[in-house]
């Protein structure tokens, strides 16, 4: 990419490519204006600081071979920040990649920056080989899993891509399975459940039956392995709602082992894992659970590009292991 100074003012201008032609103009700046997000160069092109060709550019303009886009004097094509934190990589091509993000970090950052090191780990794995200057790799990421749930996440790599793998979780042709420790045995070894849910009155976060008003909601559970007073579980979302899972498990009873939004505990400690055996068997202050066991398993979809049938599956996490292992030696099924 050739980048020159525009003489008319101490600005930078970005001469599009033969592999860039016919790209919209917004999605161009995205891939060497990195480290600025979308909103912000949207709102710069409507306020006339980008122009194309010597004129303001528009909203949804594409550019071509040739055209000549200069940028703000504010405005530099600068690297993104180093990686700061590992991503397991699952599978990753041309089009898209699938990564194993950890428990404890949102997949993306809040409107004040919060909570941005997944994000930005990720922009710089994606562009560890990038050239200097650009273009760079933009994270498409079209769904995603709540902080503190581990797992599967796809990420595409393209718009392209993205909007293809925005298609398919919209018509529900992804299929997903997690994995989750609850407390209690259920009765049955598999059940649908068929709960309409909406937002709780008073809620931003939380999620309730609604039979009246709720969008419809179903969850395939299977019963992998039972304990005395746990069950590590299957759940197989049919419907995409916002903490779909947590909710229709807390509704028949059963809530996810440590939940703080829908469960009876933000941490499982052995005091309160004494109380639920009915005897001592571990430290009152040891804890056995820190975060919301749940995980995402696995992944099904078609390839963005090529169609294929593919699937993806991330190991589970260490500590939801650990305390599998904990109910297997001190809570066995009567």
């Amino acid at each position: 990419m050739a980048i020159k100074r525009d003489e008319s003012e101490p600005s930078v201008s970005l001469a599009v490519p033969p592999d860039a032609s016919g790209t919209e103009l917004l999605e161009f700046l995205s891939s060497y204006l990195i480290n600025e997000s979308k909103i912000t160069l949207r709102r710069l092109v409507a306020w006339g600081r980008i122009r194309v060709n010597g004129s303001p550019a528009t909203i949804g303009r594409t550019v071509w071979t040739g055209d000549v886009v200069s940028l703000p004097p504010s405005l530099r094509p600068s690297p993104p920040p180093p990686q700061t934190m590992p991503i397991a990589v699952l599978h990753e091509d041309a089009d898209h990649l699938c990564v194993n993000k950890p428990a404890g970090v949102p997949v993306l950052p809040g409107r004040r920056g919060e909570g941005a090191e997944f994000y930005r780990s990720l922009v710089a794995l994606l562009n560890r080989d990038a050239p200097a200057g650009g273009p760079y790799v933009r994270p498409h990421i079209v769904h995603r899993i709540d902080r503190e749930t581990s797992g599967v996440l796809l990420v595409a790599k393209t718009v392209k891509a993205g909007r293809a793998l925005s298609g398919l979780f919209e018509h529900r042709q992804v299929e997903k399975v997690y994995v989750g420790i609850i407390e209690g045995v259920l009765p049955q070894s598999e059940l649908t459940l068929d709960i309409p849910l909406g937002r709780m009155p008073g809620s931003v976060l939380r999620m309730a039956p609604d039979a009246k008003h709720g969008k419809p909601a179903r969850t395939r559970v299977i019963v992998k392995e039972g304990f005395g007073h746990f069950c590590l579980v299957e759940a197989r979302p049919l419907t995409g709602r916002q903490h779909q899972i947590r909710a229709h498990l807390a509704a028949i009873g059963y809530p996810l082992a440590v939940d703080d939004l829908y469960g009876r505990r933000a941490e499982l400690n052995g005091a309160d894992y004494n109380t639920i055996l009915g005897r001592a068997v571990a430290g009152s202050e040891e804890r056995l659970l820190s975060r919301l066991p749940l995980h995402a398993a696995s992944i099904g979809y078609s390839h963005p590009v090529s169609g294929e049938p593919v699937c993806h599956s991330a190991p589970l996490a260490h500590d939801l292991s650990a305390f599998l292992e904990v109910l297997r030696d001190t809570d066995p099924a009567p």
